[in-house]
C-alpha cells in the first residue's frame, strides 16, 4: 500500500480488534473481516439461501464466536435527509427521489452521531434476520454513516470547504463540508478515470467552487486507484489522504472498498 507522506493525514479509526467481526455486505457478496483474516462469500455461489449451509461455512472458518459484530451495508445507495426536514412517515418518498424502490427490501434509517442527518437505505429483510439469528449481539449500519460520523468529528468550524472522496471499485462517494456543515453528499458509478474526473469536477461546479478555494482529501491511498489520484492532480495539485496504516495484516487487493477492510465502526 502506497502512502503519500507529504500530504498524509492521520485517521484514528476504530479498527477491528480481537473477538470483533465486521460483516460487509456488497453488491456481489459478503466480506467477513476479523483483525487478522477475511473471507468473501460470493452471491453467485452464496449459501445464504440455505441457512444450514451458510452456518456450516461460518463454523468451518471460525466466524461465529465474537464479542462484538458489526454489519456494514455497501450494496444499496443511501439517501441523506437533514433532521429538520425529516418525517419518518415519508421515508419511501425520500428514497424514491433518488432510486427505485424494491418491494423485496425494507427501508431502514441510521441516525448520525450529531443527530444532524438521517441516512435512509434499503436492506434485505431475510438476510438481516439470518444474521441476527447467528449473531445475537450484531449491529447494523450503512457505510456512509461511519464516514459521516468520523468526518463530522474531524472537521473544525474554521476548516473551510473540503471535498472528501471515498473510492470503491465500482463507485465513489463525495462529501463536501464547509466547516462543520455538510454541503453535499452523493455517490457515482464510474469505470474510467474520465468518469471519475467528470463527476468530481461537476460537484465543484455545482457548488461554484474554485480550485483555490477548497481542499480535496481522499479516504485512503491505494495503488489500484493511482490513475484516479493522478487525474485529479491535474486539476488540484496538492491532494491529501487520510490513512494511518495501522491494523492491516492481510492483503487488501481483492476488497471492493479497501478503506474499510479493517474498520469496525466510527
Amino acid at each position: 500500500m502506497e502512502i503519500g507522506p507529504q500530504y498524509l493525514m492521520p485517521f484514528n479509526k476504530n479498527i477491528i480488534k480481537e473477538k470483533e467481526l465486521s460483516i460487509q455486505v456488497h453488491i456481489d457478496g459478503l466480506f467477513f473481516c476479523t483483525h487478522s483474516s477475511h473471507l468473501f462469500i460470493d452471491n453467485d455461489s452464496s449459501p445464504i439461501k440455505t441457512d444450514s449451509t451458510f452456518k456450516k461455512i461460518l463454523e468451518d472458518n471460525s466466524l461465529l464466536d465474537f464479542r462484538r459484530v458489526n454489519c456494514i451495508y455497501f450494496n444499496q445507495p443511501a439517501t441523506f435527509v437533514p433532521t429538520p426536514l425529516y418525517d419518518s412517515s415519508r421515508k419511501e418518498n425520500y428514497v424514491k427521489q433518488n432510486i427505485s424502490l424494491d418491494a423485496k427490501l425494507k427501508i431502514t434509517c441510521d441516525d448520525t452521531l450529531d443527530k444532524e442527518i438521517n441516512i435512509l437505505h434499503q436492506v434485505h429483510s431475510r438476510e438481516k434476520e439470518l444474521l441476527m439469528q447467528l449473531y445475537k449481539n450484531i449491529k447494523f449500519t450503512h457505510f456512509t454513516k461511519i464516514i459521516y460520523d468520523y468526518l463530522s468529528k474531524l472537521v473544525k468550524s474554521d476548516s473551510g470547504i473540503v471535498m472528501y472522496l471515498h473510492l470503491q471499485d465500482k463507485f465513489f462517494d463525495v462529501m463536501v463540508f464547509d466547516g462543520q456543515k455538510l454541503l453535499f453528499y452523493n455517490s457515482y458509478n464510474y469505470k474510467y478515470e474520465e468518469d471519475f474526473l467528470y463527476y468530481s469536477l461537476a460537484v465543484a461546479e455545482e457548488l461554484s467552487l474554485n480550485p483555490e478555494e477548497f481542499s480535496i482529501i481522499f479516504l485512503g491511498k491505494f495503488n489500484r486507484y493511482n490513475a484516479y489520484y493522478k487525474a485529479l492532480e491535474n486539476y488540484q495539485e496538492k491532494l491529501k489522504y487520510i490513512y494511518d496504516g495501522s491494523g492491516i495484516t492481510f492483503d487488501q487487493k481483492q476488497h471492493p472498498a479497501p478503506f474499510f477492510i479493517n474498520i469496525f465502526d466510527s
